[in-house]
């Protein structure tokens, strides 16, 4: 399964019922290298984006490159629901992430991406 940064943000921000939910599944889980970027991108300071990557190394998280398949879909997609729906740049690249891993993506933002045909949701906790 691919996870969302909602996930991770919770558990950087101490939430022990995200923490418990990352611990206990039994799926291998990814993350898109956009939320790695995303995740840096809320860090304040130096040792905030080296306890970050810490933290996501700990859980064995795996990050999942962007290649040409996950481009050229995140690209279609994006242009398929910007205005319909305000989808964000970020957000169609973590979705066609899922899509071409062929893997449900695990997120609070379901208003994010919900309208996007075949993409499996998982709301956590």
């Amino acid at each position: 399964m691919q996870i969302d940064s909602t996930v991770l943000i919770d558990v950087l921000r101490g939430n022990k019922t995200a923490s418990k939910y990352l611990s206990e599944t039994k799926q291998k889980v990814f993350i898109s290298r956009i939320v790695v970027m995303e995740i840096i991108a809320g860090c304040k300071n130096k040792q905030e984006i080296i306890n970050s990557l810490k933290l996501i190394q700990d859980f064995g998280i795996e990050a999942i490159e962007i290649d040409e398949d996950i481009s050229a879909l995140a690209g279609k997609v994006f242009e398929e629901f910007f205005l319909r729906f305000g989808l964000g740049i970020t957000d169609a690249f973590i979705a066609a992430t899922a899509l071409v891993e062929n893997t449900k993506l695990v997120t609070h933002n379901l208003k994010h991406f919900k309208f996007i045909k075949d993409l499996e949701l998982i709301v956590p906790y």
